[in-house]
């Protein structure tokens, strides 16, 4: 038989976006009462200006910047935008915002490569979670020149933004050494290569500097 309630409250549930207010509502593990004043501070403010395409969020270490996040995220959700990732540094700090938002009933689902991607995600119904070297790659499946898997993304968060700078610079990066047989004779072709991107952006006086006879170079291709 049908649980009608049942459905009158996954409806009720769905209709709240005021991230405040969804907090209010969710079950909440030993030890956690309320928000801190803090929290709800950053939370009222990103409610009232959540239509602005970017947000920077700052919080001192302790200060529950995931659950922040993650309220944000189910926010989203609820309000019918579309799919939701959620990029954090690395592989321990995806397990800890999975834990946490198991804690106040936010619903994830874990990235792992070569694997496909979570229907509750692309239909809006689960935050995604992943590192940053699972979306910035040359073969990422959320997005490159070539293909896009993921349509219409609603929301990204970047969890610890300032300590994903070095991820993502690797991932741009090309480390050659010179001197290597290997490349010896394809060397100065395949330097020239990236010539006009670096010109373009106002580096190529740094790019001659590096291809003109350091043993080691890193070729940082602009994005």
């Amino acid at each position: 038989m049908v649980d009608f309630a049942k459905l009158k409250n996954e409806k009720n549930k769905i209709n709240i976006v005021d991230p405040v207010e969804i907090f209010r509502r969710s079950p909440k593990p030993v030890g956690m009462n309320d928000l801190y004043s803090s929290q709800k501070d950053i939370l009222s403010k990103w409610f009232n200006s959540k239509d602005k395409s970017e947000h920077i969020i700052k919080l001192h270490t302790g200060g529950g910047k995931t659950l922040v996040g993650l309220l944000i995220a189910q926010s989203t959700i609820n309000e019918g935008k579309g799919p939701v990732i959620y990029l954090t540094p690395n592989n321990q700090l995806v397990k800890q915002t999975i834990d946490k938002a198991k804690d106040i009933g936010v619903k994830t689902v874990e990235y792992h490569s070569g694997q496909v991607i979570s229907e509750d995600f692309l239909n809006g119904r689960a935050v995604l979670v992943a590192n940053y070297n699972s979306f910035f790659n040359g073969h990422s499946k959320f997005g490159t020149y070539a293909s896009t898997i993921v349509p219409n993304v609603g929301l990204m968060i970047f969890d610890d933004a300032h300590a994903a700078i070095p991820t993502i610079r690797e991932c741009f990066s090309i480390n050659i050494n010179s001197k290597d047989e290997t490349f010896s004779s394809q060397y100065q072709e395949l330097c020239s290569l990236f010539r006009q991107d670096f010109k373009e952006v106002g580096k190529l006086g740094t790019f001659d500097e590096i291809v003109s006879g350091d043993e080691n170079i890193v070729l940082e291709i602009p994005y």
